[in-house]
């Protein structure tokens, strides 16, 4: 083959093989953040699909991608929330507090994950929030704090090395009402208290 036609095939395997890489891309970055026919209710965006056999081919690959959203819906259903209740980013030097009532399963937490998608790399054994640690009062409504440092008065779930962090809300054995409208939950507040300041 002559010179010129062998760097005019390199090119060609180059083009194709940067197309691949970017498609790749693209693909990987919209299983992960974009679509799966979510809806959103109080910031918190979730799918009445996963977990079912209507999950169509794009939520069952970022389920298999993530692992975060394994069981069908009458198990558990999964919400995501990447803001505060100003619509700021939730970050990891910011203290939060999470403010909510009774949510409408057997039981449920709250967990935070780092831009990843995995767990933030920290020793606090505080990665989440759930049913059980928290008090609520006669009305059922409970309060507990997400942020890089812990208030001894709170349940309290940390952010330490997560960066620019997602909650993820997991309510167990939900409701049939829940399972079919997500709009009459009752989804815990997340109010942004300080950012970098001392507590």
């Amino acid at each position: 083959m002559p010179a010129s036609a062998r760097k005019a095939a390199i090119r060609f395997a180059g083009v194709v093989a940067l197309g691949l890489a970017v498609g790749a891309a693209s693909a990987f970055v919209s299983m992960k953040h974009f679509g799966m026919g979510s809806e959103e209710h109080m910031g918190w965006a979730g799918s009445r699909v996963t977990g079912s056999s209507e999950a169509g081919p794009l939520l069952r690959a970022r389920v298999a991608l993530t692992g975060l959203l394994a069981l069908n819906r009458s198990q558990a259903i999964y919400f995501t929330r990447k803001v505060d209740d100003l619509g700021e980013p939730l970050r990891e030097g910011c203290h939060y507090r999470l403010s909510g009532g009774p949510l409408p399963g057997r039981w449920w937490s709250i967990t935070a994950y780092a831009a990843d998608d995995y767990l933030p790399q920290n020793s606090d054994d505080a990665l989440s929030v759930d049913a059980s640690e928290v008090r609520p009062d006669a009305s059922g409504a409970w309060e507990a704090e997400a942020g890089p440092a812990r208030n001894p008065a709170m349940p309290w779930l940390s952010t330490r090395k997560a960066g620019n962090f997602d909650l993820t809300l997991r309510i167990y054995n939900p409701s049939e009402q829940a399972q079919r409208d997500f709009g009459t939950i009752a989804f815990p507040k997340v109010e942004r208290l300080s950012c970098g300041e001392p507590q």
